[in-house]
């Protein structure tokens, strides 16, 4: 009887590892190609941010005469510090990622070091077993068989026995070299851990240098008192400037859809006149449109306008970067020491790069403004949006616009703001935040 237990124990034993072989390796594998995919793309982000950053740096080393190499120095270290704070965040995003990476695979390890242990344990018994019975046992085992039948069976359960102790010796050897594998990827995981983290240190440090230097260059550029005023004047005619000349436009555009509305209304009553004379005379004075050319239609920008607002949060940004030098709202100018209010946002990106539209939309408008370079005005119902500091103009005075058509270029080196794009969002008659707008 204790016999025909023992063949038991050793068919269950069989069974067990014939299922627990596998049981974790494919969904850490997966997890880890997921989390190695993920700090892929980000390195290739800071790639970029390093690329912008020696650009900025090259021009910080660049400058020469006093005023122009304060003031430029400032500019661009502006520009810089910004870069390298992204840079700081994106290399904290991929330090957290690695440290995912280790968690899960020091878990891992846990599991298959306790798997091996669990194997070894039956591997124990198993060799316990053997030797207790030995050969006389598994001799007396076959000799006490009542039928040749039963002896055969027990013949092969031996024989299966000897060959699962061989089998579980070569499953403890593979499991041993997988879970060494786990080991060398968590040595692997701390090394770039570690690599990344002298990474951020040696970027801060480098930031420090690079604020201490703008503090310095700040200082130089203070002493420039006579310019204070007229810089502060200066910014604030450019402010109110954009917002006359963009209420001027809104109001001007509207007065002409007034008219336009007006001209389809009195073009319809004519149309219903019955004296057939003065009903083509009446017809043809108002057959002429006031609107110029592509006319959209307030049905249009009304699908324009819900999509705006649906859009609020997710729009995608103009340009391919999101970083922003100078914000939207009350900025305090470190030359000047003085405060205005910023009516859109400045964002850093290549020398002339690509500029397209956030939201379905129309030209209304092209001007040069003073502060602003050229900018394009874009209606999307009763909000619009600005694209200014443009190097080039992709579009016309009512060409209609889709999601991600392109714009222009953004500013050079030769701009009035430098490479940067102004970009500002409009409600009615009122700038709002394109960072509440664009996606975050």
């Amino acid at each position: 009887m204790r016999s025909f237990d023992s063949i038991k124990y050793v068919c269950c034993f069989i069974v067990l590892i014939a299922f627990s072989g596998d049981l974790f390796a494919q969904t850490y594998q997966e997890r880890r190609e997921e989390l190695l995919k993920r700090q892929e793309n980000t390195r290739a982000e800071i790639n970029v941010l390093e690329a912008r950053i020696k650009n900025y740096q090259e021009r910080v080393n660049q400058a020469e005469e006093k005023f122009d190499r304060s003031y430029q120095q400032f500019q661009s270290l502006n520009n810089l510090i910004a870069l390298q704070d992204d840079k700081i965040k994106s290399l904290q995003s991929e330090q957290s990622q690695i440290e995912a990476e280790i968690e899960l695979t020091e878990n891992e390890l846990e599991l298959r070091e306790a798997e091996l242990e669990h194997l070894m344990d039956n591997y124990r018994k198993i060799i316990t077993y053997a030797y207790k019975k030995g050969r006389t046992g598994n001799i007396e085992l076959l000799l006490t068989s009542k039928s040749i039948n039963q002896m055969v069976v027990r013949s092969n359960y031996l024989r299966r026995f000897d060959e699962q102790k061989t089998k579980q010796a070569q499953v403890i050897r593979e499991a041993k070299r997988e879970l060494d594998q786990v080991k060398a990827d968590l040595q692997d995981s701390y090394e770039r851990n570690r690599q990344v983290i002298d990474e951020i240190r040696l970027e801060k440090n480098e930031l420090a240098v690079q604020r201490r230097q703008q503090e310095q260059t700040v200082e130089e550029i203070k002493q420039e008192r006579s310019d204070w005023l007229a810089e502060l004047r200066k910014t604030r005619e450019q402010k109110e400037n954009l917002e006359n000349t963009f209420t001027s436009l809104i109001e001007d555009e509207e007065a002409l859809r007034e008219q336009e509305n007006e001209r389809l209304r009195r073009l319809e009553q004519a149309r219903n006149i019955a004296d057939a004379d003065e009903r083509a005379a009446e017809v043809e004075k108002y057959s002429r449109s006031v609107l110029r050319e592509n006319f959209v239609s307030d049905d249009i920008l009304l699908t324009y306008e819900n999509e705006f607002v649906q859009s609020k949060g997710t729009l995608p940004w103009p340009v391919n970067s999101k970083t922003v030098a100078k914000k939207f709202g009350r900025v305090r100018n470190p030359l000047y020491g003085t405060s205005t209010e910023h009516p859109g946002i400045d964002i850093v990106t290549e020398s002339g790069a690509p500029v397209t539209a956030v939201s379905p939309g129309y030209v209304f408008e092209i001007l040069p403004l003073r502060g602003y370079g050229d900018v394009v005005f874009v209606k999307h119902g009763s909000y619009y949006t600005a694209y200014g500091n443009l190097s080039r103009i992709s579009v016309d005075i009512g060409s209609v616009l889709e999601r991600g058509d392109k714009v222009g270029n953004a500013g050079t080196s030769e701009s009035e703001l430098g490479e940067v794009l102004f970009f500002a969002v409009r409600d009615g008659n009122e700038f709002v935040n394109p960072q509440n707008w664009l996606s975050r």
